[in-house]
C-alpha cells in the first residue's frame, strides 16, 4: 500500500525585477548628496569664513589699510568717542571700524574686523552692500560680486529646502528596489546603488580639490585663496559620499557571501528539502524541481 500523495506545493511567485528602480536609486541619491554638499557648504558658519577669504583677495585690503594706516588714525584720534571710522575705497557698505579699534589695535586687527563685517553683510543681503564707485566698478567688472554670490544666504535657504526632494525620492526608491527584487539580490543590487550614487559627488570634489591643487597660487592671492575656499568646500562631499560609497560597497560584499553558510533560516531550508526528498523517494513520487536561487 503506497502514501497517499501530497499534493504539490505551489511557489510563491517572484519579485519582478525591474533594473530601471536601481539605476533611478543611483541618480536620485546622487541628487541628494550634492543638493544636501551645497546647503551645507553656504551656512553661516562655512560660507562666511570663505566670503572673508574671497573678500580680503579681491579688495586688496592689506595694501589699502597699508597706505591709509595714518590717515585713519589721525581720523580717529579727531572722532568723538563711539564713532565709526570708515575706510576710503573700501568697496562695502556699513563695514567700518569703530574709533576704540583704530586706537588699541593695529591694521591685521582691522582687517579681521572689516572682512567679518563684511562677510556677514554679504552673506545676508547679497552684493547690496557692494558701493557705488570706480573701486566697486572694477570689483563687479572682475566677477567678484558673483562669486561672492554663490555663498550667499539665499542660495542656502534654496537648497535647504530643495534638498528634501531627492531625499524623498531616494527613500522611495530604496523601499522599491527591496520590494521588486529577491532576498539575497536585493541587498546587492542596493549596495552597488549606493555606491555609485555616491560616486559621483566624490569624483566631483576630488576633481575640484586637484584643479585647485594645481591652478592656486600662494596665499593671499586671489588664485591661492579661492583655491583654499575650494579645497574646503569640497571637504563635505568627500566625507561623506566616501562614507556612503564604503557603505554601499560593504552591504554588496556582505550580500555576496554564500547565504547556507551562515544564515540559519536558510540551513534549516535546506534540512526541510532533504526531508521532504526522502518522503516523496519513500513514495514513489518525482522529486521537486529545484527554485532557482536568487
Amino acid at each position: 500500500m503506497t502514501a497517499p500523495s501530497r499534493p504539490a506545493q505551489v511557489a510563491a511567485p517572484r519579485p519582478r525585477f525591474h533594473p530601471g528602480l536601481a539605476v533611478l536609486l543611483a541618480c536620485s541619491l546622487t541628487l541628494w548628496l550634492s543638493t544636501t554638499a551645497v546647503a551645507e557648504a553656504t551656512a553661516p558658519r562655512i560660507a562666511e569664513p570663505a566670503l572673508a577669504r574671497l573678500l580680503g583677495a579681491l579688495t586688496g585690503i592689506d595694501g589699502l589699510l597699508r597706505s591709509q594706516e595714518e590717515v585713519i588714525r589721525e581720523a580717529a584720534a579727531e572722532a568723538a568717542p563711539g564713532a565709526r571710522i570708515e575706510v576710503r575705497g573700501f568697496p562695502v557698505r556699513g563695514a567700518g571700524l569703530t574709533r576704540d579699534e583704530v586706537l588699541t589695535g593695529s591694521p591685521e586687527a582691522w582687517r579681521r574686523t572689516l572682512l567679518d563685517q563684511s562677510a556677514a553683510l554679504l552673506y545676508r543681503d547679497g552684493t547690496r552692500p557692494l558701493a557705488d564707485g570706480a573701486t566697486a566698478a572694477r570689483f563687479e567688472a572682475g566677477g567678484g560680486a558673483w562669486a561672492l554670490s554663490l555663498l550667499g544666504g539665499r542660495l542656502h535657504d534654496w537648497f535647504v529646502r530643495l534638498r528634501w526632494l531627492p531625499a524623498l525620492a531616494t527613500l522611495v526608491l530604496i523601499t522599491g528596489v527591496l520590494a521588486t527584487q529577491g532576498a539575497v539580490r536585493r541587498w546587492r543590487v542596493l549596495g552597488l546603488a549606493l555606491a555609485g550614487g555616491a560616486a559621483g559627488p566624490v569624483m566631483f570634489a576630488l576633481a575640484g580639490i586637484a584643479a585647485a591643487r594645481a591652478f592656486g597660487g600662494p596665499p593671499g592671492t586671489l588664485s591661492g585663496e579661492a583655491a583654499t575656499v575650494v579645497a574646503i568646500l569640497a571637504r563635505g562631499p568627500l566625507i561623506e559620499g566616501g562614507a556612503v560609497v564604503l557603505g554601499g560597497l560593504a552591504l554588496w560584499w556582505w550580500a555576496r557571501r554564500p547565504v547556507e553558510e551562515d544564515d540559519l533560516a536558510a540551513r534549516l531550508a535546506a534540512a526541510r528539502a532533504e526531508r521532504d526528498a526522502r518522503r516523496r523517494a519513500a513514495a514513489g513520487l518525482p522529486p521537486e524541481p529545484r527554485r532557482p536561487r536568487d
